[in-house]
């Protein structure tokens, strides 16, 4: 249990000012990754899926670090998304040929999101005992 608070610490580190700068600053994304948006409304979705995704995870993840009652929701949370992120992500590898050092570096963590989730969620009733 004592590495809960580490555990999310490091997450909200990651995810929440990554979202937050997307959601302020869409240039980021386009001078790091290439992303861009040729009509505004793209624009808002790109603040959305990229900034608010990502700070709503941040912010999951501070919440449960203030009340770790949630952090088994937090948990499941960030399995499906990390989940998902990472095989979507593979799969655009595979089919893209996206392989740069940022998709790289971007797909290992959300493995280790995923991978990390789901095995606080398989240990965490063991540890309550």
């Amino acid at each position: 249990m004592k590495y809960i608070k580490p555990y999310l610490i490091f997450t909200v580190l990651v995810w929440l000012p990554w979202g937050l700068l997307c959601v302020f600053d869409t240039d980021t994304i386009l001078q790091i990754i290439g992303v861009t948006s040729v009509h505004a409304t793209g624009n808002t979705d790109i603040r959305a899926m990229y900034g608010g995704v990502q700070s709503g995870i941040g912010l999951m993840a501070a919440f449960s670090l203030y009340d770790q009652r949630h952090f088994k929701s937090f948990l499941l949370a960030l399995a499906f998304i990390g989940s998902g992120l990472a095989l979507s992500r593979s799969y655009g590898i595979i089919v893209d040929g996206s392989g740069t050092p940022y998709t790289l570096g971007v797909i290992a963590y959300e493995y280790f999101a995923a991978i990390s989730a789901i095995t606080w969620l398989i240990l965490l009733p063991r540890l309550q005992k």
